[in-house]
C-alpha cells in the first residue's frame, strides 16, 4: 500500500471509507501510540507509515490454530509485534523471492467470455473493441467502456424469439446487463443462457445457468418473476440481489441472498430465503442456514475468502481461476481446513505461499499443473 498523502488517509478513516489495509494501518496507530486520529499531523502518519505497513493477507488452519481470531484482536496484535506467532500473520509489503517450486508462475484471471448468439456466432469479448458489437431486428449488443456487455431491445421490432448464450471459460469472468437491465456478473468457468427479450408467454423471465453468478435483478412493473433455472434448482424472484453456485463439479447448489426474498423450488422440496441466509440444495433435499455474506460474494469483489474450507474446496476454485489441473501426491490432504483471504489477482505463487505459510501443505508446479504435497 502506497501513502501519497497521509492527511488524505485521516480523512478516508473519519468518513468510514478506508480499506482494509488502511484500517489496520490507522487501528495499529491507535493502539500502539494511544492517540486520536484528529490528533495526528500529516507527518507524524507518514512517519508511522512508512514503519508499519503491512500486508492484510491473513491465511491460517485450523489444525494448528485453535480458535480464529476477531479483526480487532488481530489488529491490535499486529501493533504489538509484526511477526505474530502461531499461523496467522502479516506480511510486510516487500514481495518474497519466488520459490524454486514456483519458477513457472501463472498470472489470474481476467474479463474475457464468449458470446454465443441464435445462428450460432461466436464473439470473443476480450478481442473485439468497445461499441455496438450486434444490432438487428429490434436487438443490440454494446461493449462500454469498463468491458461490461450491455442488451438494448425494442420490443416491437423483435420478430423471432431468440437466445443467448455467454460462457466463461476457466481463468475468465464477465459482468453482462440483461435485456430487462437486470446485472449479471458471471465467475470463472460459467454460463448463461437467456432469451433476447427475457419475456415469454407465461409472463416470465428465465435464465439458465451452470456454475456460478451473481445476480442484481431488476423490478418491472408488471411484476414479472424473473427465474434462475439451474441444474438442481430453479430460484423465483420478483427483484432482489443473490449469488448462485451451481458447478457440476460440486455436489451441492448454493444460494445465498443479499436483499430482497426469493423463493428456491428442488426435487428436495421448496424453501423461501430471507436476506443473509443460504440455501444448500442437494440431489434429493434442501437446507437453509445464515449465511457467510463475504464469503459468498468474495470472488465477486476480487478475493479468495476461506472460512473453515477443506483444501479440495479451495484447489477447486484456484483451478478454475488459474486454468490450471490439480492432482494430489497424497488425497487426504483434500481434507485439510483452512481460514484466509487474499486477492485474486495476485499471481498463483503469491496464493499457494500463504497456504504453505501453514505448514500444512507444499505445492509445485509444472507448466498448469498445481501438485499438492505434504
Amino acid at each position: 500500500m502506497e501513502i501519497k498523502d497521509p492527511g488524505d488517509l485521516l480523512q478516508k478513516d473519519k468518513e468510514g471509507k478506508c480499506s482494509f489495509e488502511e484500517r489496520v494501518l490507522v487501528e495499529m496507530f491507535h493502539t500502539k501510540e494511544n492517540v486520536e486520529t484528529s490528533a495526528l499531523s500529516a507527518s507524524e502518519l507518514e512517519k508511522f507509515a512508512r514503519r508499519v505497513v503491512v500486508r492484510s493477507e491473513v491465511f491460517s488452519s485450523p489444525e494448528t490454530k485453535k480458535m480464529t481470531l476477531p479483526l480487532p484482536i488481530i489488529m491490535i496484535a499486529a501493533s504489538i509485534t509484526i511477526a505474530i506467532v502461531a499461523v496467522t500473520w502479516m506480511l510486510f509489503f516487500m514481495e518474497s523471492p519466488v520459490p524454486v517450486a514456483y519458477a513457472n508462475d501463472i498470472s489470474p484471471g481476467t474479463d474475457t467470455a464468449i458470446l454465443t448468439l441464435a445462428n450460432g456466432t461466436k464473439i470473443n469479448l476480450s478481442e473485439v473493441r468497445g461499441g455496438s458489437l450486434f444490432n438487428e431486428s429490434g436487438i443490440e449488443i454494446i461493449k462500454i467502456e469498463d468491458g461490461t456487455l450491455v442488451y438494448k431491445v425494442v420490443e416491437s421490432k423483435l420478430n423471432t424469439l431468440e437466445y443467448h448464450t455467454i460462457t466463461t471459460p476457466k481463468g475468465g469472468q464477465y459482468k453482462i446487463v440483461l435485456p430487462d437491465g437486470t446485472r449479471v456478473w458471471l465467475n470463472a468457468g460459467s454460463s448463461l443462457t437467456y432469451r433476447t427479450s427475457l419475456k415469454s408467454s407465461l409472463g416470465e423471465r428465465k435464465v439458465g445457468l451452470v456454475g456460478e453468478a451473481y445476480f442484481e435483478v431488476i423490478k418491472m412493473k408488471q411484476k414479472m418473476p424473473f427465474i434462475v433455472k439451474t441444474d438442481k434448482q430453479e430460484v423465483l424472484v420478483l427483484g432482489t440481489h443473490f449469488n448462485i453456485n451451481s458447478y457440476k463439479d460440486e455436489p451441492d447448489t448454493k444460494t445465498t441472498l443479499l436483499e430482497g426474498s426469493v423463493k428456491v423450488f428442488s426435487k428436495g422440496g421448496d424453501a423461501i430465503l430471507k436476506p443473509g441466509q443460504q440455501s444448500v440444495t442437494s440431489s434429493s433435499t434442501i437446507q437453509l442456514s445464515t449465511a457467510d455474506i463475504d464469503q459468498a460474494v468474495a470472488w465477486k469483489n476480487g478475493e479468495f475468502m476461506f472460512a473453515k474450507e477443506d483444501l479440495a474446496g479451495i484447489m477447486k476454485k484456484i483451478a478454475r481461476w488459474y486454468n490450471v489441473e490439480v492432482v494430489y501426491a497424497d488425497q487426504q490432504l483434500e481434507n485439510k481446513i483452512f481460514n484466509g483471504t487474499i486477492s485474486k489477482f495476485k499471481n498463483v505463487s503469491q496464493v499457494l505461499k500463504m497456504l504453505e505459510k501453514t505448514g500444512e501443505v507444499k505445492f509445485k508446479i509444472e507448466g498448469r499443473r498445481i501438485t499438492v504435497m505434504c
